[in-house]
Order: structure tokens, then C-alpha cells, then sequence
């Protein structure tokens, strides 16, 4: 026992001197152990926003999509349907058209009824699965119509996917932030857009958030080679101290990548396709796209940009349902709609 006592009096009996040193080492090693933690692991969620599953009807489809700008070629004859646990969508030929604003463009789409945060930091990967066929397109169909303002003749070649197009949508309507993926029947394109306050009506015109000439702008950032049969789109919406980027992935393969969302690539001084020019210098948007809906649909993109707006009387051009309508239709399957956050 009288052993044990004397070992305990021994550790706690320490010179002054060798105290100090102790907390010394002690002071100098606590800010590098600390420095050296390592960080949060990213937290990751995946969840299966639609898959369409055996047994889905209609109403089903109702409860997840809504059709915000009515139904479109579906009024004429509804062909959507559910088999096979996928989603079919077909107007073949196009019969509707519209000679005003952006409404041409729109065959038929449908919104989720829910909406996805960003992540202030972190990423949000919206994927699809994509099986398009769109009969009646002609390779670089030149669309001929006239300038308002002027009188003088518009002629312009079109891409496969301008003249009908099997679409995936991710969008911001509070910003009119819009990023696409055109499937056609054997291309594809990434398209990213600033919808103006006159089409999403997000903002009254003399407000902060009021979206016009100077900021709207329509790119299509690049044009892939796509063979018959189903693919997989993804697009990524990036976010974090160093700003706001997105990646378009086909079939898992980084296929574009924007950097500074909101501003035009053409402001920017990047390479794309040329399609469309921007009117003005747009606005940095890293921390104001905050959340994003999915669409879905049949699509065309005939027209001239900007679209018929009222701030470019100049550039408004008309075109007749003789050169929007000429045979050309689409056939879409979707199916397997997921989202993917990642935040850190």
C-alpha cells in the first residue's frame, strides 16, 4: 500500500518550471489540431421525384404535374398515356402554332408540383430519362418570315431540335432562370435561358427584380450527335463562395459546363453555338436562383430572338404557321425523374 502512495505523490509533485513548459507545448499544439479537423462530410439526398411506376394513371400524374399554359396539342387529342412504367407524350404532325411572343414554342409541357432548393453550397442534379422520335424535321430547314418593324425578308437555318424537340426543363419562374435539354431524333442540345418578366410575370417593370432587354437572353450552348433509343440527361446547378456554375450531362458525360449563371455566354467571351445573340449584359444570379421546378414536353424553337418583346421593336419578327407547321412532330418518352442534393 505505502508503495502505491508514493507512486501517486510522484506524478503529481512537478516542478514549476516543467509546468510552464507543458502548457507551452499545450498553447502551440491546440489552433493546429484544430486547423487539421477535418471537415463535414457533404450530405447527400436522392430522391425519385417520378418513376411512373406499374399501375400509374392519369390522376396519378396529376397529383406530381400540372399543365400551367393548358394543355397545347393535348386539347386537339390526348395521347398521353403510362404503359410499360414510363410516360408517352406524341403529336405527330404539330397542328398548333402561335405567331406572338414565346407561345409557339410550347407543344406541350407539364410542371412538378413541387420545388427542389440549391443548396447555398452544394449541388442540385435534376436526371431524366429521354426516348425521343420527331418525324417530319428536315437537317437545316431554313424558316423564312419578316421583320415587323422593317418589312424585310428573315431567312434562318434551324437545328433538328429547334424544329421539334423531346424537352426536359429545370426553371426558376422567381428569377426566369431556365436551363433545357433538347432531345430530337438524332441530336441533342443544351439550351440556357433568362425568361423575361413579360412571359413569367415574376416582376412589374421598373423593379429590381423586372427582367427585361438588358438581362433576358436565349443560348444554345452546344449540339451532340444522339442515336434512336432511350438516354439519360442531367443537369447540375452548382453553387458556393466562388459563385454559380451548371453542368449538362448526357448518358454520364459532362457534355457543358456554364460558369456565372445569368450572364450570357456571349457576354462571358466563351464558345457556343452562336444561337441566339444576347441583347444585353444579363446579371450575376450566384445567389438568387434558391429553388427550381422540373418540366417536361414537345417542344419548337422557330422564331427569332428575342421572341417578339416589346423593348426590341427592331427585331421582331414574323413568322407564318405555313413556315411553323410543316409536317414535323414529336413522339416523347420520360420516365425515372430524380433529384439529387449534395450540401457542404
Amino acid at each position: 500500500m505505502a508503495r502505491s502512495s508514493t507512486t501517486v505523490m510522484r506524478t503529481r509533485v512537478v516542478p514549476l518550471a516543467a509546468a510552464i513548459l507543458s502548457l507551452g507545448v499545450a498553447l502551440l499544439w491546440a489552433p493546429t489540431a484544430v486547423a487539421d479537423k477535418p471537415p463535414a462530410p457533404a450530405r447527400t439526398t436522392v430522391e425519385v421525384y417520378d418513376d411512373f411506376e406499374s399501375g400509374y394513371s392519369l390522376a396519378d400524374y396529376q397529383e406530381k404535374w400540372s399543365n400551367p399554359y393548358g394543355l397545347g396539342e393535348m386539347a386537339l387529342g390526348d395521347t398521353r398515356s403510362f404503359s410499360r412504367g414510363a410516360f408517352k407524350v406524341s403529336a405527330v404532325p404539330f397542328r398548333t402554332g402561335a405567331d406572338f411572343s414565346v407561345f409557339d414554342h410550347l407543344k406541350y409541357i407539364a410542371i412538378s408540383n413541387k420545388a427542389f432548393p440549391v443548396p447555398t453550397s452544394g449541388s442540385l442534379e435534376i436526371s431524366s430519362t429521354i426516348k425521343a422520335s420527331t418525324p417530319g424535321t428536315e437537317p437545316g430547314r431554313v424558316v423564312h418570315g419578316t421583320y415587323v418593324q422593317s418589312g424585310a425578308p428573315y431567312a434562318e437555318a434551324t437545328l433538328e431540335g429547334q424544329q421539334a424537340g423531346v424537352v426536359m426543363n429545370v426553371i426558376d419562374f422567381s428569377t426566369g432562370q431556365l436551363f433545357d435539354w433538347f432531345v430530337s431524333g438524332g441530336s441533342a442540345f443544351a439550351l440556357i435561358e433568362r425568361l423575361p418578366s413579360n412571359v413569367t410575370g415574376n416582376a412589374p417593370e421598373g423593379s429590381p427584380d423586372y427582367v427585361g432587354r438588358e438581362k433576358m437572353y436565349t443560348q444554345i450552348v452546344t449540339e451532340i450527335p444522339a442515336s434512336p433509343g432511350a438516354h439519360t440527361v442531367s443537369i447540375r446547378i452548382n453553387r458556393g463562395a466562388g459563385g454559380s456554375s451548371v453542368d449538362y450531362f448526357f448518358d454520364g458525360r459532362l457534355v457543358a459546363h456554364v460558369d456565372d449563371i445569368g450572364v450570357p455566354l456571349d457576354v462571358q467571351g466563351v464558345p457556343y453555338t452562336g444561337i441566339y445573340p444576347s441583347l444585353g449584359a444579363g446579371e450575376d444570379l450566384s445567389t438568387e436562383v434558391n429553388s427550381v421546378v422540373i418540366g417536361h414536353g414537345l417542344f419548337s424553337l422557330l422564331d427569332a430572338f428575342p421572341f417578339q418583346h416589346p423593348e426590341a421593336p427592331e427585331l421582331s419578327v414574323s413568322i407564318p404557321l405555313s413556315e411553323r407547321l410543316f409536317g414535323q412532330g414529336a413522339v416523347g418518352t420520360f420516365d425515372d425523374f430524380r433529384v439529387k442534393t449534395v450540401a457542404r
